[in-house]
C-alpha cells in the first residue's frame, strides 16, 4: 500500500489561506470579550446605583421612624439603617443631616427634613478598574466613560412644624 503525499505549490491559493481562520477567530474573540466586559462593568454600575438608591430610601424611612419614636438623633439612626445593606469594608459612605425643608409644613410653619446621602467611589472596584484599562486601550477614546463616584440622596419630611 502506497501512502499518498499531497504537495502544494508554495504560491497556491490553499497555502496562502493557512492560519486565516485562527486569525479571524482571535480577532472576533477579542471583540467579544471586550463587549462582555463592557456589559458586565456597566451592569455592575447600574446594580450599585440601585443599591445606593435603595439604601438611602431605607435610611430616610428609618429617620422618620426614629423621629416619631422619640429618638433625638434621627440622622445617626438613618445612616446606621442605610449602611446595614453594605459590608463594613465596602467603600460606601453615608451622610445624614436634618435641615429645614424647602417647603412649608402644616399651617405654613417651617417643616424639618432629613437628608440621607450615600456615595460610592468606583475606583475601589477591581472589575471597573479593569474595564477602564480596556477602554483606555481603544484608540481615540478617553477614560471618562465610567463615573468616578456614584451618589444617591433621599429627602424626607420628619416634622410638620416646630416641635
Amino acid at each position: 500500500m502506497r501512502a499518498s503525499c499531497r504537495f502544494h505549490a508554495p504560491n497556491s491559493p490553499r497555502r496562502s489561506q493557512r492560519g486565516i481562520a485562527a486569525l479571524e477567530f482571535s480577532l472576533t474573540l477579542i471583540m467579544l470579550l471586550m463587549f462582555i466586559c463592557g456589559v458586565l462593568g456597566f451592569g455592575a454600575l447600574f446594580w450599585m446605583q440601585q443599591q445606593l438608591a435603595s439604601a438611602s430610601a431605607d435610611g430616610a424611612r428609618a429617620a422618620v421612624f426614629a423621629r416619631f419614636s422619640g429618638q433625638a438623633d434621627a440622622p445617626s439612626a438613618a445612616c446606621s439603617a442605610a449602611m446595614s445593606a453594605f459590608s463594613p469594608g465596602s467603600g460606601v459612605a453615608c451622610a445624614a443631616f436634618s435641615a429645614p425643608c424647602d417647603w412649608a409644613g402644616s399651617e405654613g410653619q417651617q417643616a424639618n427634613c432629613a437628608t440621607v446621602a450615600m456615595t460610592y467611589d468606583t475606583q475601589s472596584w477591581p472589575l471597573l478598574a479593569t474595564l477602564q484599562g480596556l477602554i483606555a486601550a481603544l484608540p481615540g477614546v478617553g477614560r471618562n466613560w465610567i463615573p468616578t463616584r456614584l451618589h444617591s440622596q433621599a429627602v424626607v419630611q420628619i416634622s410638620q412644624g416646630a416641635p
